[in-house]
């Protein structure tokens, strides 16, 4: 059995009250892998708070704050493991955005998926728990975005 490791900070909390409902497991969802900063980037950080850190070009901050490769190339690796398609990667964000059913990308974090009506009524796809990851992407993978898709905002009447 595969050794998996939480997210941490990923736990979705839900209010008390409302519901879960299935949703269809073929479903298909993209959502986006958020991966660490490049080691190479703390020292830049720590080099502008010591006010040593030379002026540097645009092309030059972003070679330094790029993916490091291996961590990409680790989460490629991982989201084609579980049958995820790579649908875009941006190494200067540090994201990698998947594709694939519900089921896959819930079998890929370790969490069911499904649909959450509030206590308000409103329904959204959701999960519960901490999101986690084989324990060789521990601390590569930092976030998941896309699987929580509850609203943030609300219009208020006037």
């Amino acid at each position: 059995m595969e050794q998996r490791v939480a997210i941490p900070g990923s736990a979705a909390f839900h209010d008390i009250g409302g519901s879960w409902l299935p949703v269809d497991a073929d479903q298909t969802i993209s959502p986006t892998i958020v991966i660490r900063r490049p080691k190479r980037a703390g020292d830049v950080s720590e080099q502008l708070l010591s006010g040593s850190l030379r002026p540097m070009s645009r092309d030059e901050a972003e070679t330094f704050l790029r993916v490091d490769a291996a961590d990409l190339a680790a989460v490629q690796a991982f989201a084609r493991g579980y049958g995820l398609t790579v649908i875009a990667e941006n190494a200067g964000a540090r994201t990698v955005q998947v594709e694939g059913s519900v089921m896959r990308v819930g079998t890929a974090f370790g969490v069911e998926i499904g649909w959450r009506v509030d206590a308000q009524g409103q329904k959204y796809l959701s999960y519960q728990g901490e999101l986690t990851v084989p324990a060789d992407l521990a601390g590569i993978v930092v976030a998941v975005l896309g699987l929580d898709q509850r609203p943030v905002a609300r219009s208020v009447g006037r």
